[in-house]
């Protein structure tokens, strides 16, 4: 599933053939544990929408930024990613106010920023009740069947007669790279799933594990919700017809699943994990475990040598100004033994880093905390106000010296922190862009805010050796001033 951005537009678009469809109902659950949404409790928003030519539109995105703050959890920095769940449940309704259908869509959203006019569109080409398919082989469906989250939206699929085999197959007019999905109840079945059983995956049903992976086939992604697996597939589909198909893996015995939400949406809708895209390039994701970090430490090196006790390294150098090892030998009975290789043992030694490292996390454009290593020089500061008044020094007719008549009866406090990034390579200038770029920050996992408003790029051709400076604010004041 994919990790939807949220700092551009998410639309969702329903269509209707049904020519009484009159209005429109939307309900969006938000949750950051996707196994405690549940659609018969109060949804977070709750829309309605008529249509325009049996068409609607919903822009969902500045409403479940609401929702994602980045509110403080056990596994917040641990997990690395800031993503949260959103199920949004339409049900389209004609003009007495019966239901014609319902759709939903799960994802997964990030709040990182996108490229300019980046506008992202969910609209599924298919029909999520499977017995409008335009053709179900041998399957008998029943509506009513529980789904994942605590509604009765899912289709029992069983196959009549049993030894034949059974199928779900609908035709489309699309081209293009697709994404399909669709919620399969675990159970001891296996499914083929895709456009046909020469471009689609085979799936164990009972655990999720994936027998073949055919044809056209992009990519695919299994994702557990409570009792269900949502197994989504991206494949390439040529002009024309195209089919849409879920069926047994072979024809013998009894075949029964429980399918819920049905989709095909245009575009390549898998997620990227966090691993995937911490890093620093706006064309390639890398990972940590791809490529390694590159920058220089403000550190020394030097080598040290060293040798068993009792020998005089002073004269090894002497007779061997060349050398980095010495070796001894003896002769016994006219034959050669080697008897110590490392007497003399070249060492490393390195230094430790002139100033202590600060780690600075932010939320990059791909929604997941990312961190980056300051060593250089770094300025802490400190800012007070306070309101004083005077008062009155004379307690019983008593004059009291040490109290003065001047008095602080408030002071607040922050910090500042200015913060020199050390020498990087030019090729993470698109870190430090998207440094400033962020709205979070935290400084070794304490909130902060970047107050520097303006940068420029520095490339090795202009400046030599690339380094950054950085003003911070820490969030929270040292002084607590809230009472």
């Amino acid at each position: 599933m994919k990790a939807i951005q949220l700092r551009s537009p998410l639309n969702l678009s329903y269509v209707s053939t049904d020519t009484s469809f009159t209005s429109l109902e939307l309900s969006i659950f938000i949750n950051s544990d996707v196994t405690a949404i549940d659609t018969t409790t109060t949804p977070d928003y709750f829309l309605l929408g008529e249509p325009i030519g049996l068409r609607l539109d919903f822009e969902i995105a500045e409403l479940i930024r609401s929702k994602n703050n980045y509110t403080y959890r056990e596994d917040f920095y641990t997990r690395r990613d800031t993503a949260t769940y959103v199920l949004v449940r339409a049900v389209l309704k004609d003009n007495s106010d019966e239901v014609i259908s319902k759709q939903y869509n799960l994802i997964k959203v990030r709040d990182g920023y996108v490229e300019r006019n980046d506008v992202q569109l969910l609209y599924s080409e298919i029909d999520t009740d499977p017995r409008n398919w335009s053709d179900n082989v041998n399957a008998t469906i029943a509506s009513g069947a529980d789904d994942p989250f605590s509604g009765s939206d899912g289709y029992s699929i069983g196959n009549q007669p049993q030894d034949f085999t059974c199928r779900l197959v609908q035709t489309l007019q699309i081209s293009g790279i697709y994404t399909l999905s669709c919620f399969f109840a675990q159970t001891n079945e296996i499914v083929l799933f895709g456009r046909d059983i020469a471009n689609s995956i085979e799936v164990d049903l009972s655990d999720g594990s994936v027998f073949s992976v055919n044809g056209n086939v992009i990519a695919y992604d299994i994702f557990k919700v409570a009792g269900s697996y949502k197994i989504s597939i991206v494949l390439t589909v040529v002009s024309g017809q195209s089919t849409f198909r879920i069926s047994e893996n072979v024809a013998e015995g009894d075949f029964n699943i429980t399918i819920f939400n049905p989709t095909i949406i245009k575009g390549n809708l898998l997620n990227f994990t966090p691993r995937e895209v911490l890093l620093q390039s706006n064309t390639t994701s890398f990972s940590s475990e791809n490529i390694s970090l590159k920058y220089m430490l403000d550190r020394k090196e030097s080598i040290a040598y060293s040798t068993p006790q009792g020998n005089d390294l002073r004269a090894l150098f002497i007779a061997n100004p060349l050398s980095t090892s010495y070796l001894t030998r003896t002769f016994f009975n006219d034959s050669f033994f080697l008897i110590d290789t490392t007497l003399l043992t070249p060492q490393k030694i390195i230094c430790e880093t002139k100033y202590t490292p600060v780690k600075v996390s932010f939320i990059n454009k791909f929604g997941v905390i990312q961190d980056l290593v300051f060593f250089k020089k770094r300025v802490d500061t400190f800012n007070t106000s306070q309101q004083d008044f005077k008062a009155n020094i004379l307690r019983n007719g008593t004059y009291l010296p040490h109290t003065g008549q001047k008095q602080i009866i408030s002071k607040t406090a922050n910090a500042e922190v200015k913060l020199n990034t050390g020498f990087y390579p030019q090729d993470f200038n698109e870190v430090f862009k998207q440094l400033v770029y962020s709205t979070s920050y935290w400084i070794d996992n304490e909130p902060a805010i970047l107050k520097s408003t303006n940068f420029v790029f520095k490339t090795s051709v202009n400046d030599k050796l690339i380094d950054y400076a950085f003003d911070f604010e820490y969030a929270n004041p040292d002084i607590n001033d809230i009472r």
